[in-house]
């Protein structure tokens, strides 16, 4: 597929005293699929949250014994990082399918982290995070986990030693993600500068992906799910969101994105979370019989989702 390049993107001020979630922000949201909303942790929680994730990493992450040692508070020691091998995906258990911990090139996903207390209170069960969910999409399923804290590593090693790395670094990588997706939130763990690697969306795709899916929110792929994908990344310029430690990206489900260009020095460290409506959802046995099982998501498949239809807002409490 053919790629266009991202450009750096400034989310405009479009709050109102008083209101969790504008009318403005509303439109932004509608038209576009995400919104970016400042400052909404408290900073010293979140370099509280980074510290353990530093840690955690440390810990669990396998690194290259002959690899210089990962300093916290030293920027030199942080580009190119060397891992160990990974161990293999339990094939059965609570684990199924997904290592605890993962690394690919530039990146690193805690996903093991993503049920501790700290995070959980942190992000989606946030009074405040939670305030603009409940107002964006309506009564939200209660939260017990997030994804886990993604950090995603400076580099600089050519194509020819470790093209993983490289293709990290200066390329995206569009998607959209699976199981039940609705509300979808990222909050940054550090301050994410220009081509740091800041979180990417393609605008307007929400609205395309969601045509390209049988059911409303259930992950359910069309026949013509490919062809939209394509159309999405031929045609859409996406936007790399830059912003501070505390700043909560909220996206729609069906909108495609990715880790953004990392031509930088710092690591961008991020924390991503699920809302969903309160509605019945299958248990982790029937997640496993249609091949939807993904330990490390909240969002669960809903039990009865609406099809697709003309109103993709149906079930959001926008009012649109």
């Amino acid at each position: 597929m053919a790629r266009k390049p991202s450009k750096v993107f400034e989310m405009p001020d479009l709050a109102e005293p008083g209101q969790v979630v504008s009318a403005g922000e509303i439109e932004f949201f509608v038209a576009n699929g995400f919104l970016l909303k400042r400052g909404l942790l408290v900073r010293k929680d979140v370099a509280e949250a980074l510290d353990r994730s530093w840690a955690h990493l440390l810990e669990h992450v396998p690194m290259d014994p002959a690899a210089p040692t990962l300093i916290p508070g030293d920027p030199t020691t942080w580009r190119d990082p060397a891992w160990g091998p990974l161990s293999a995906p339990d094939k059965t258990g609570p684990y199924q399918g997904r290592q605890r911990v993962y690394h690919g090139g530039a990146t690193v996903k805690l996903h093991d982290l993503g049920s501790a207390g700290f995070l959980v209170d942190l992000l989606p069960n946030n009074p405040d995070v939670r305030a603009v969910g409940t107002a964006l999409l309506g009564d939200l399923r209660p939260s017990e986990r997030t994804r886990g804290v993604y950090a995603l590593f400076p580099t600089t090693v050519p194509d020819d030693e470790r093209g993983q790395a490289r293709r990290n670094a200066t390329a995206l990588g569009p998607h959209t993600d699976r199981v039940c997706q609705q509300l979808n939130i990222c909050a940054y763990l550090s301050d994410v500068k220009p081509r740091n690697g800041g979180f990417t969306l393609y605008p307007g795709s929400h609205r395309v992906m969601f045509r390209a899916h049988r059911f409303a929110s259930n992950w359910s792929p069309q026949p013509n799910f490919r062809d939209a994908l394509k159309r999405v990344v031929d045609e859409i310029q996406p936007v790399e969101l830059v912003g501070g430690a505390g700043d909560v990206v909220f996206w729609h489900g069906r909108c495609v994105h990715s880790s953004g260009i990392h031509t930088g020095d710092d690591i961008r460290w991020a924390l991503f979370a699920d809302y969903t409506r309160d509605f019945a959802t299958l248990d982790a046995d029937e997640h496993r019989a249609v091949g939807q099982y993904e330990w490390f998501k909240d969002a669960k498949l809903f039990r009865d989702d609406a099809l697709a239809g003309d109103d993709m807002w149906q079930d959001w409490s926008l009012g649109v």
